[in-house]
């Protein structure tokens, strides 16, 4: 599973230990969503690649926190590039 940001699911330490519930999930804890998963569900959009601001300061410095983040910018560029409107997460 892909998340909202990019990150890969099942790389992901925060879904490991519990801390994230899954940005996919329908139901999160009051007041406690990931930025990236707020911002993409109020603007309608399957992934941080489908914003026209992407990558947004935000997310600028979440994808310089570490390689798995960086990772995931990778994959959000590679998705804008190549399979934009055909990925389904």
């Amino acid at each position: 599973m892909i998340a909202y940001c990019g990150v890969d699911c099942g790389e992901c330490a925060d879904l490991k230990t519990g801390k994230c519930p899954g940005c996919r999930r329908s139901v999160w804890p009051e007041g406690n969503e990931c930025p990236p998963v707020s911002c993409c569900r109020r603007k309608g959009i399957i992934c941080c690649g489908d914003c026209e601001r992407f990558p947004c300061k935000m997310m600028k410095e979440f994808y310089e926190e570490n390689r798995a983040h960086y990772e995931a910018y990778e994959r959000m560029e590679e998705y804008r590039a190549n399979k934009r409107g055909e990925i389904t997460w």
